[in-house]
């Protein structure tokens, strides 16, 4: 991979991206779907769990500075191409999740593939810029979306009735692990990219693990916070109604009410994560495939009209996440996951 020069706090702010891209669009009503007024323990529970599975994974991202994930396990071209292909799928499953959103709630008339398309050449135009650029958009949109969050709470605590997070305890234990085991998933996916990349690209290496650590934190804090101002709204009833239970508790927001409909000022907090997510990840992809594969250009041109194609063509835009979507990026995540705990094991036994 190119030896492009960044810094840990640049660098980190990706996580904040990594951790919450999945979680507006896509967690958010599943978990309320699920676990009811007990999504808070979920939550926790799930958090624990990637936290030490995050350990696990940084210990070789910290271990190996000069080694990508790929190079220090001396990984073949033919699973290397398994790896391409689930960072693929992910790719997939987060830029359909996103136009899909803003064909539903924005543009109405405008057929959701040319949306796609829009998201594929932002992205392909920002990871082609390579890593110091994509980090230097990740701190920008870390400051935005540090504003538009703060604004948001403020503006939903005066809508909260305390009556809305009663009762407790009404959620099967089967129900909160499993949301648990979901949680964890996608919130250990920001170590997987970090592992895909050199430690000593980092200018300040230093200060790498207090700045992740510091953001993986704040992606819990930010995302409790929202559930319970989602969760104490409107209660879980009406949330689990919705596909975008976060977005509809939005619409409560009375401040600035001279502007119209504030909450699509509020959601582009979903809109700058994935966006940033989905430009670290086909950065990986190209990275890989240019360092592993082949560096024609052509080649990872053909790989976003691919993705574009499995996006448009695969994938159903009606799909209700709660019962068909949840899983399928989770497989994808555990699977890379699994890929990365077992180098990791067989290291320590070496």
């Amino acid at each position: 991979m190119k030896t492009e020069k960044i810094n840990s706090f640049g660098i980190s702010t990706l996580v904040l991206s990594l951790c919450n891209s999945a979680f507006y669009g896509t967690f958010s009503s599943y978990i309320i779907y699920k676990t009811k007024t007990d999504s808070f323990l979920s939550i926790i529970i799930g958090f624990i769990i990637s936290l030490l599975l995050s350990k696990i994974l940084l210990h070789l991202f910290n271990k190996y500075p000069n080694k990508t994930f790929i190079e220090r396990n001396n990984i073949n071209k033919p699973v290397i191409i398994i790896y391409v292909i689930l960072l693929m799928l992910t790719y997939c499953f987060l830029s359909l999740r996103l136009s899909t959103f803003l064909s539903n709630q924005y543009l109405i008339n405008t057929p959701n593939y040319m949306i796609l398309l829009m998201i594929i050449i932002i992205t392909l135009y920002t990871s082609s810029k390579g890593i110091e650029t994509i980090t230097r958009v990740s701190i920008i949109t870390f400051f935005i979306s540090l504003i538009i969050f703060i604004f948001d709470f403020i503006s939903l605590v005066p809508e909260i009735n305390i009556i809305n997070f009663l009762p407790f305890n009404i959620t099967s234990i089967k129900d909160i692990l499993e949301t648990s085991v979901l949680f964890s998933i996608y919130f250990t996916t920001p170590i997987i990219y970090l592992n895909s990349f050199k430690k000593n690209q980092i200018s300040d290496q230093s200060n790498f693990n207090k700045y992740y650590y510091v953001m993986f934190f704040s992606s819990l804090i930010i995302i409790l916070l929202n559930m319970f101002t989602t969760i104490g709204v409107s209660g879980y009833h009406v949330n689990s109604l919705f596909d975008y239970p976060i977005y509809t508790t939005l619409k409560k927001i009375h401040l600035f009410s001279f502007l119209d409909s504030m909450e699509n000022i509020s959601i582009m907090l979903w809109v700058l994560f994935i966006i940033n997510t989905c430009n670290i990840n086909f950065y990986f992809i190209t990275e890989l495939v240019k360092e592993k594969i082949t560096k024609n250009k052509l080649v990872i041109y053909s790989i976003s009209l691919l993705c574009f194609i499995i996006s448009t063509f695969t994938f159903n835009d009606g799909f209700i996440e709660t019962y068909d979507y949840i899983w399928l990026p989770a497989i994808v995540s555990l699977v890379l996951i699994f890929l990365q705990i077992i180098c990791n094991i067989k290291d320590r036994l070496l």
